[in-house]
């Protein structure tokens, strides 16, 4: 009878065709050597490894595991195997699985039981690189790779490369610091020393990484990246007539050199030389006519450097062709509104298609049809959108009440809100939205009634309890009540600015300032806001610290000129309405 060639391997083997993350436990049979003696003297091959009962047992359950993607289960049963035998075999393969699974200390175990076996393998040396960059040791990972340099010089580099595609940025800056400290060890590698003048840029020695740059240009005068970081740290260093030329001659040499005329065109826009960034533009999209996600990203550069016609121009040619027309109304949308023309703005808004950015730009155009009194459009439009989504339709009635409030027509927001309540009675948002609209009208039974509500249904809400404890404190004689609510808050959000003011400002209407003006500073760095600093400003003031006082609140003005909570407080505190 035939018998299936799979099942005629030694068990060990048997395990490696089963899947392409398998192990390869069987060493290969060396042919017979012939020694130099009158009769043959055959060497014995390599003995297969052989496994107790229980290890093929588990790893016959890892490579189960392994077919039906259980891959945890998989590299638990590898990587206890590896360890326990010290196998290179066992352990390559579940070093692998480890970094793929980005397990970074038993990627770093797993491959030195590897290297044990294999010194010279450079995906060993691959894989610990990323693993020791990952876990922060750089010294460890510019070990592995001054090996890979030393084996495979002229690929070390893209191959590793290629592996670090996963690394977040502190690993990136990681693995570039290694790469930098190299550059002696390898010295005619242009790469590293590109390498060492990015991280020498990180690290704001601009100068040096200049130096850096040169050097890696010495080594390979080609070199596209270090061409291109030449031009930025000329531009860095103020050296502008050195970048504008180096850039203008990169583009004698290579005109249709997309990157260079790039960089060229983010410079100019850095550097406030707008007509000229719109020439280079034009050759950008004269000579690369089909690269609209180049086009695009161009337009938004240009866009936040204050280039709006510009870049508003661009859009609307990429909108002509057809490309990415939700995205294109978007940022036209919102350029309409840096340009005061919500007209504009609203119709951009409006035709954006599709998903939830659809509902996001008609919330908006919503909003601006308020702003500019079209008030029978927005609540058409609205209404519209909560019959569309009605999963939606207590926040859509919490947006459209907010709107109304920000034009201070309170009376018309509690109306809607009050309706909206009537059909969700029990929904959290809409009852916090009713409270400070009542809040605004000072009605504070109902702010309290719907705080209270609130916290009925969910005890531990801590902007309930933070708003509760704040109005209570500000605007009744309940500040020990106050208190408890404050400090229930505090226990559960003890980093958010809101409730340290809250705090600090209870614990002054208690009479205990000093205990306040802790709770005040800390809100006023994390949240320099006016109703912060008049608060500590006040408690300055009472304490003694009238020229700090001073400061907070002239501080608190060049934030925000229009306010009118500081003029207030200074002119009760001092007579005057100017700090």
């Amino acid at each position: 009878m035939m018998t299936n060639p799979m099942f005629s391997l030694p068990f060990p083997r048997r395990l490696m065709a089963l899947s392409a993350a398998l192990l390869v436990l069987a060493g290969c049979a060396s042919r017979p050597e012939v020694q130099p003696q009158p009769e043959p003297v055959e060497k014995p091959a390599p003995a297969e490894p052989t496994y107790s009962a229980e290890t093929l047992a588990d790893l016959l359950v890892a490579e189960v595991s392994a077919q039906r993607n259980v891959l945890g289960v998989t590299l638990g049963y590898y990587g206890r195997e590896a360890i326990r035998h010290r196998d290179p075999k066992i352990a390559e393969q579940a070093a692998r699985l480890a970094a793929y699974l980005d397990d970074p200390l038993l990627t770093i175990e797993l491959g030195e039981i590897w290297l044990a076996g294999e010194p010279d393998s450079a995906e060993a040396h691959e894989l610990l690189t990323i693993a020791q960059v990952q876990t922060g040791d750089v010294e460890g990972a510019a070990g592995h790779i001054d090996v890979l340099l030393k084996h495979h010089p002229d690929q070390a580099l893209m191959r590793l490369v290629g592996q670090a595609r996963g690394l977040d940025s502190d690993g990136n800056v990681a693995l570039l610091e290694a790469l930098a400290s190299l550059t002696d060890r390898h010295p005619d590698q242009a790469p590293l020393w590109y390498a060492r003048a990015l991280h020498l840029q990180q690290q704001d020695q601009l100068e040096a990484a200049l130096a850096a740059c040169e050097k890696a240009l010495s080594k390979n005068n080609q070199h596209e990246d270090a061409l291109l970081l030449k031009a930025r740290l000329l531009y860095q260093l103020d050296r502008k007539p050195q970048a504008w030329k180096h850039l203008t001659g990169l583009l004698k040499r290579y005109p249709d050199a997309k990157r260079v005329r790039v960089l060229y065109v983010r410079l100019l826009l850095e550097d406030g030389r707008r007509k000229e960034a719109s020439e280079q533009l034009a050759i950008l999209a004269e000579r690369h006519p089909d690269d609209q996600e180049l086009r695009f990203s161009l337009a938004l550069f240009g866009m936040e450097k204050g280039a709006r016609d510009e870049a508003s121009e661009a859009l609307k040619a990429l909108l002509e062709e057809g490309f990415r027309p939700d995205d294109m109304h978007l940022y036209l949308a919102r350029a309409a509104e840096m340009d005061k023309d919500p007209n504009a703005a609203i119709e951009h808004y409006l035709q954006v298609s599709a998903g939830e950015s659809q509902l996001r730009a008609r919330v908006q155009a919503a909003r601006l049809l308020f702003q500019t009194r079209q008030d029978a459009r927005a609540a058409a439009l609205l209404a519209e959108l909560r019959d569309q989504h009605p999963d939606q339709m207590p926040a859509l009635y919490v947006a459209e009440a907010d709107m109304l409030s920000q034009r201070q027509d309170y009376l018309p927001a509690i109306a809607l809100l009050n309706s909206a309540l009537s059909d969700f009675p029990n929904d959290t948002d809409l009852l916090y939205a009713r409270a400070m609209t009542a809040e605004k009208l000072g009605n504070i039974d109902q702010l309290e009634a719907d705080l209270r509500r609130m916290l009925e249904l969910q005890p531990d809400d801590p902007v309930a309890l933070n708003a509760l404890g704040y109005t209570l404190a500000d605007r009744t004689d309940r500040h020990q009540e106050a208190l408890r609510y404050i400090s229930r808050a505090l226990e559960q959000r003890p980093d958010d600015p809101a409730v340290m003011d809250s705090m600090g400002w209870v614990l002054y209407r208690l009479g205990r300032p000093d205990e306040a003006l802790p709770h005040l500073q800390q809100a006023w760095e994390l949240f320099p806001d006016p109703e912060v600093a008049s608060h500590l400003g006040e408690v300055l003031w009472v304490l003694g610290q009238q020229d700090e006082a001073r400061r907070v609140w002239r501080d608190a003005m060049q934030r925000k000129p229009d306010n009118a909570l500081i003029p207030a407080v200074v002119e009760r505190l001092t007579g005057s309405p100017t700090p």
